[in-house]
């Protein structure tokens, strides 16, 4: 008798297995817009239906809850409300100094974010952690009203001690601070001393995106905010590919060597892009957060119209911010590489510290190596992922056999993140050549219309190509035939990466 009971269980359990896990594979086919996402996700359900479905359930959409989102919806019409007040007149009218396709390019993205482009600004290249660094102390030092960051990654070690100490000197004599750390990123600074010694100083301290079990049933946990921004001012910018780490203490028992990264100084109007991109990802945390901010920026307003026109005209650098994350409900950055690769007429070269493409990243590299384009592709020698390592080069032959040039840095892991097209247009910023950074993450990049800031971001390439090894096809061919096998097996799940 009890052996009969068993197995009516085990009949009763296998039917509601069954059924959930035909529900996730008939909604991956109803809310999945990526070809390649889709069949990654069926094939994970029909191969582990528990796990598959268990997962599913917990990361399968970018689900960041109903109240974040009503609160993103009020922050996205501040965007637009903030370039029509602000920009429009004076700023965005810079089609006349911009080729026809880059233009259109521009306008496509702010179609979407409500940040178009904007000239007079000027832009400088930081290319070492010293040099970051000093900088950002010396305007942190210098700051007469406010110090906004936010950032992935905080590791409060080595140089970044002296950066955090310089924020609650400046909190100390009236300047307003405040910091926004991805809560999973910076999940080390949360538990360090260093968040009550900034809050004791004055400075606020959120947590971008927060987890936790009960809010893993509510939102999806994995979705994290990869943005990297100081603001000082509304003055003064930055942006790039570092965190706020030391790499001469960050991951170093990774075996990677230490990371590189670049940062580009602005001023100008896109500062103000960049502000309203901070005080949105700060708002939409919490209730408390909008009001706190609404109220603040309304008794600062009179600050805006100071600063226009006249004293944000800075250079001749036509740029735009594009921030992307998954509650815009467009792929605005993937769009932007997409139709910037198809534009290219000469040259594209690209860094990227992780690089998993889908297939219209993949067509869009291998048809303009076919056409002529010198495609040249920089990735790091070893990375911190194993699964990211071999779904990446799963591609290298199809590349390689296109004819786009692949080189392997091996002064450390390379995390900037460029894209330079002939010798008028970069994008520059947070953006990893992957589908979690197209499709998933809160990021920021800078779309660069200058033909003297894509040189100096180019030659800056050029300077990691020296310390870089070119993978040939006859190498790529010779090695062991299991080494393929196991990329393209990881290659099945590249589009969840």
């Amino acid at each position: 008798m009890q052996f009969f009971s068993q197995i009516r269980w085990a009949e009763v359990f296998l039917f509601i297995h069954t059924v959930a896990a035909l529900g996730c594979m008939l909604r991956v086919l109803y809310k999945q817009k990526n070809i390649g996402s889709t069949f990654a996700w069926l094939i994970i359900l029909f191969l582990f239906p528990l796990f598959g479905t268990v997962t599913y359930l917990l990361i399968g959409e970018p689900r960041l809850g109903t109240a974040r989102a009503k609160r993103t919806d009020e922050m996205n019409r501040f965007y637009r409300g903030f370039a029509d007040k602000y920009l429009a007149d004076v700023y965005l009218d810079v089609s006349h100094q911009l080729k026809p396709h880059y233009y259109g390019i521009s306008k496509a993205a702010a179609g979407i974010t409500g940040l178009g482009a904007t000239q007079s600004n000027a832009v400088t290249l930081l290319s070492t952690t010293d040099s970051i660094v000093e900088r950002m102390i010396a305007d942190i030092e210098a700051a007469e009203h406010s110090c906004m960051l936010a950032f992935y990654i905080i590791d409060p070690k080595g140089r970044i001690e002296n950066l955090l100490e310089a924020l609650i000197r400046a909190s100390k004599r009236g300047i307003d601070c405040a910091i926004l750390a991805d809560g999973v990123g910076s999940s080390g600074f949360f538990k360090s001393s260093w968040v009550k010694r900034l809050r004791e100083a004055g400075v606020e301290v959120e947590r971008a995106l927060p987890v936790g079990i009960w809010r893993t049933l509510f939102t999806r946990t994995d979705l994290r905010n990869h943005r990297k921004i100081l603001v000082i001012d509304s003055k003064i910018g930055y942006t790039g590919s570092f965190n706020l780490a030391d790499p001469h203490y960050f991951k170093k028992d990774s075996g990677v060597g230490e990371w590189v990264d670049v940062m580009m100084r602005c001023t100008g109007p896109l500062v103000l892009e960049l502000s309203a991109v901070f005080f949105a990802d700060l708002a939409v945390e919490n209730d408390e957060n909008l009001q706190g901010i609404q109220q603040y920026l309304t008794e600062h307003q009179e600050r805006i119209p100071k600063l226009l026109p006249e004293k944000m005209r800075q250079g001749d650098v036509v740029a735009q911010v594009i921030p992307s994350a998954p509650e815009q409900g467009s792929h605005v950055i993937y769009e932007t590489i997409i139709s910037a690769i198809h534009s290219a007429t000469r040259k594209v070269t690209i860094t990227t510290p992780y690089f998993v493409p889908d297939e219209p990243l993949l067509l869009a590299l291998t048809i303009a190596a076919k056409r002529g384009v010198e495609v040249t592709l920089i990735v790091p020698a070893k990375v911190d992922s194993l699964m990211v390592r071999y779904a990446s080069r799963a591609y290298y032959p199809m590349l390689l056999e296109a004819g786009v040039k692949i080189a392997a840095f091996e002064g450390g892991l390379l995390h900037a993140k460029t894209l330079t097209i002939d010798e008028d247009y970069s994008l520059f910023g947070t953006v990893n050549m992957d589908m979690r950074s197209f499709f998933l993450n809160l990021e920021i990049s800078l779309a660069i219309y200058d033909k003297n800031t894509t040189a100096k971001i180019y030659a800056l390439q050029q300077s990691y190509l020296a310390d870089s090894s070119y993978i040939s096809v006859k190498s790529w061919q010779q090695r062991s035939k299991w080494w393929g096998l196991v990329e393209n097996t990881v290659r099945l799940v590249s589009p969840l990466l």
